[in-house]
């Protein structure tokens, strides 16, 4: 055995070394922990072949909160003294393609490490990262990292990082990355009670879901910023985003309290397409607006505070919103928005033009009067060929529940023969008037006291408690009652192709529900109108009339004179369908079994017709109204 006084007899070091065993060739030394606020090393062992260079086993190295075990680095030059320890070219099997070095002075616990990455896998540092963060499984890493700092803990590091070929996916699915590539340079400095920092990160390669967000490679970050006890604060961010813009950030979170106390984001010239695709849509169910895309360019300042919106300057320039359903569209947006939560502002709204269910929206302008999350409207006008639909005192407010509105309609003068032929319908004649008192929104819902009345068909129609649930939602419900009187039979079957018909009729639709735009309940009633006029039924007519009611429903046409007239008397028509749970039960004059009457003959020539089937899947009877009014069924006359 040799003593250690008598191997480094220049100084002692018996408070730090004893010798636990030695040779001609190397020198084994235990060292004593090393223990720093954010560094410590507990059972080294330290063997010295002679040549300068050294073996360094650590039992348990802990840097900050990650432990290590078993730990064995190989130094190609090594230094030892009563002062310092250093290592140069060091090596370690955790982590192949490391080369590092590191200076430890023992007088006041100061140290300084050094890394040289060269194509190091990604994996090695799966132990690193939190529990809850996606660990990598593939790539590689080069670059350099450097830290120091002394007994109190880290006082500054550094990173220049390239990444290759980074992937990572966790259990769930919800977080995924393939191929990533890219450079990460970080510099952080301690100052006294607080940290400087500093960002550069460029990713150029791979794409990454984040659930929601799907994103490709193209971002630039370059921020700076300072972090102390419970708080965290970029004092300045740019971010390059593709296919949106440059947007520049500036941001105070409170870690104790765990809010964002302030925040600012500018942007200019930024595109609303991008912008909404990439980073909105993705957030929002399955709806109208999740089905529609934006367009245009906007300038953005927008400043938050304590919890709130402070301010938001807002320009848009030939902006606009549209359905891909084509429902709806708003376009050539043009307005200068200076809104403030504390003073009053009022804007202007141009907008080209648009498009509703098919028909085209003229140009327009509204004036918006802002205080605070309080808008109003006092007249909104939407011109529509040659009618307009017009808001009258549209008011917008956001309370505790969420977004509330309401305002007044009047639907004026538009022509129903073209909007029926722009929106792909039969040609209907009349005119689409109507005066709603109230149309309000409030709890994801939309109600209209009063009605609306529609012209049509030589006709009124009258729609009445309406309420629209879930109007953005996956599956929209809507509630109505509907009320038709005195609509001329002649306009109506030639409109769909269902033969000729001579008369009136009453139509009621009471207990309607629609299930995402789809029937799911009524109780639906169609009857001649009272009074006296022409009553006239063709023989196709008749036919189309009783396919609907199933088949062999035609029974009153025989084999007859009858076969040689164009068109039939007739004294009453009547039909009723209770729609519940997709099949629709079907009735007209009659009992409540067997065949019931859909036309009741009178005058001369007379004709009856005749239902027997009382119970009809919903669907079927939808294919039997297609197949009418496109022409695929004909009479045939025996």
């Amino acid at each position: 055995m040799v003593g250690v006084r008598h191997v480094l007899s220049c100084g002692c070091l018996s408070s730090l070394l004893f010798c636990s065993g030695a040779s001609a060739a190397s020198l084994s030394l235990s060292i004593a922990d090393v223990v720093s606020a954010d560094l410590s090393a507990r059972g080294i062992e330290l063997v010295l072949p002679r040549d300068g260079s050294a073996d360094l086993h650590i039992a348990s190295l802990r840097i900050r909160e990650h432990d290590l075990r078993g730990v064995h680095i190989h130094c190609a030059r090594f230094e030892l003294s009563t002062a310092r320890m250093s290592c140069s070219g060091g090596r370690s099997d955790r982590f192949p393609g490391l080369l590092a070095e590191f200076d430890y002075r023992f007088d006041d616990g100061s140290w300084r490490v050094a890394a040289r990455l060269n194509r190091v896998a990604g994996k090695a540092f799966a132990g690193w990262l939190p529990a809850d963060v996606p660990h990598p499984s593939a790539g590689t890493l080069d670059g350099t990292v450097r830290a120091s700092g002394d007994a109190s803990g880290v006082a500054s590091f550094h990173a220049d990082v390239r990444l290759a070929g980074v992937g990572f996916s966790d259990a769930e699915g919800l977080h995924a990355a393939e191929g990533l590539g890219g450079v990460l340079k970080l510099d952080v400095l301690r100052q006294r009670q607080k940290w400087n920092w500093r960002a550069d990160v460029a990713w150029n390669k791979g794409e990454l879901f984040w659930q929601p967000l799907y994103l490709r490679a193209g971002y630039r970050l370059r921020a700076s910023g300072e972090a102390g006890k419970g708080y965290f604060k970029v004092a300045q961010a740019e971010a390059e985003l593709p296919e949106v813009g440059r947007v520049q950030l500036s941001a105070w979170w409170d870690a104790g309290r765990g809010v964002l106390r302030d925040c600012t984001v500018r942007g200019a010239n930024l595109k609303l397409g991008g912008l909404f695709s990439e980073y909105a849509k993705p957030f929002l169910e399955k709806g109208t607006l999740a089905e529609s895309s934006l367009y245009g360019h906007a300038d953005v300042d927008w400043r938050y505070s304590d919890g709130a919106a402070r301010s938001l300057r807002l320009t848009l320039r030939d902006a606009g919103i549209a359905d891909t359903e084509r429902r709806f569209a708003l376009l050539g947006v043009n307005s200068e928005i200076d809104w403030r939560a504390d003073a009053a502002r009022s804007a202007d709204i141009t907008f080209a033009g648009g498009a509703l269910l098919g028909a085209p929206l003229g140009e327009g302008r509204w004036k918006v009067e802002m205080h605070g999350m309080a808008f109003r409207v006092a007249q909104a006008v939407l011109p529509v060929f040659d009618g307009r639909i017009e808001l009258r005192e549209l008011k917008l407010s956001r309370a505790p529940e969420g977004w509330r509105w309401e305002s007044g309609a009047v639907l004026g003068g538009i022509s129903m023969e073209q909007f029926s032929r722009a929106a792909g319908w039969p040609g209907m004649s009349g005119t689409l008037a109507g005066h709603i008192p109230k149309v309000s929104y409030a709890g994801n819902e939309v109600r209209a006291d009063g009605a609306l009345e529609f012209r049509v068909f030589d006709g009124t129609v009258v729609a009445s408690r309406l309420r629209l649930a879930d109007p953005f939602g996956p599956a929209p419900h809507l509630y109505a009652g509907i009320n038709m009187r005195g609509l001329d039979l002649e306009l109506l079957t030639s409109a769909f192709s269902f033969g000729n018909m001579r008369g009136r009729i009453d139509v009621d639709v009471n207990d309607l529900e629609l299930q995402d735009w789809r029937p799911a309940r009524f109780d639906a009633h169609l009857a001649s109108s009272a009074g006296s006029y022409p009553k006239r039924i063709s023989q196709k007519a008749v036919q189309n009339i009783s396919a609907l009611g199933g088949a062999g429903a035609a029974a009153a046409i025989q084999r007859s004179y009858l076969r040689f007239f164009e068109s039939f008397g007739y004294d009453r028509i009547e039909w009723r369908c209770v729609l519940r749970n997709g099949v629709c039960q079907m009735g007209g004059i009659g009992g409540e079994s067997g065949p019931y009457t859909l036309v009741k003959g009178g005058g001369i020539p007379a004709i009856t017709v005749m239902g027997y089937n009382r119970s009809v899947s919903w669907d079927e009877l939808l294919q039997r109204i297609k197949r009418i009014t496109q022409g695929n069924m004909q009479a045939v006359i025996k």
